[in-house]
């Protein structure tokens, strides 16, 4: 497989699994505001966004295995970086809420933010090993 076709591949999964986790977030948030839904009916509508996620994650899964091994690991070290910014703030942002007593971080923005990162990365990576 070129890896044209491994893109193409992967913002056909990537690209709808975002819209719809986006959409059905924004939307139980709007229904959930406005109406009384039990806490069994809002466990389930977030399975929506939960699968969007999966396919997220399965799409980048999909995407780095279809490569050749240098493409390969210009994914992973993207990846790495991601998650390496989420859990520095996710745990400093926790010792800071713990200890001096800042506001809460909402844990929905972990996810937006490891994929803005892990692009960002993956594009510094690749231009600075001369991919495009």
């Amino acid at each position: 497989m070129t890896t044209e076709q491994a893109n193409f591949r992967f913002f056909k999964v990537f690209v709808p699994a975002m819209i719809l986790y986006v959409a059905t977030t924004a939307g139980i948030v709007w229904l959930s505001d406005r109406h009384a839904l039990s806490p069994h009916v809002l466990y389930v509508l977030t399975l929506v966004p939960i699968g969007a996620i999966f396919a997220a994650f399965w799409a980048q899964w999909r995407f780095a295995m279809e490569l050749d091994e240098f493409l390969r690991l210009i994914q992973i070290k993207g990846t790495l970086i991601g998650v390496a910014c989420i859990m520095i703030i996710a745990s400093g942002w926790g010792q800071l809420e713990r200890l001096a007593d800042v506001p809460r971080l909402p844990v929905f923005w972990l996810l937006p933010v490891f994929w803005t990162v892990q692009g960002l990365a993956t594009t510094v990576i690749s231009k600075r090993e001369g991919v495009f």
